[in-house]
């Protein structure tokens, strides 16, 4: 049976997957609670970080990427973005042998998705528990004050996964 979120007002209470108090879950059951949002598979939950998102409507997902620069993006980097190989050494000789403006405008389409992420984040994320603390406000830059750089974008990467799964569903219900 699918679970659909029916309203763009709900919100959910999700953790991230390497937040240090998951460190004795096995790599299988994180990725269980990657692909379902289950947090029952993480078993304890009273000393992990908790944010709590809301769906975003349409229009919410939208004004994220206007604001993060849908109209000025580069349509050559989203098409070259989109022929990318998967295999990462194919990949780095691929990127290696574009032309300097192709290499520019991919840069600048990575740049786009990421300012498209941050905005997101920016209107989803409703507050941040942590260590008994909740943070309700200027949480974009709670996030940027975690390190180091990759934990930072492991967290930024899996909050999308949850905004993009709450919020892809619309705002009526939906019937399976």
């Amino acid at each position: 049976m699918f679970s659909f979120c029916p309203s763009s007002s709900v919100t959910k209470k999700i953790y991230i997957s390497n937040d240090p108090a998951f460190s004795g879950v096995s790599d299988e059951a994180k990725s269980e609670y990657l692909s379902t949002s289950d947090s029952d598979v993480l078993g304890d939950l009273t000393e992990a970080c908790t944010f709590s998102i809301k769906a975003l409507s349409p229009k919410e997902r939208e004004g994220a990427e206007i604001r993060a620069g849908a109209y000025q993006r580069s349509e050559l980097g989203r098409l070259l973005f989109s022929q990318q190989p998967d295999d990462s050494e194919i990949k780095a000789r691929w990127h290696h042998d574009l032309d300097t403006d192709e290499r520019t405008a991919l840069a600048e389409y990575h740049q786009y998705l990421q300012d498209c992420y941050i905005e997101m984040i920016r209107v989803s994320l409703v507050s941040i528990q942590n260590h008994g603390e909740e943070y309700t406000e200027n949480l974009v830059d709670q996030l940027n004050l975690i390190k180091p750089e990759s934990a930072r974008v492991s967290v930024i990467s899996e909050l999308i996964v949850h905004i993009q799964r709450l919020s892809l569903l619309g705002d009526r219900p939906k019937s399976v």
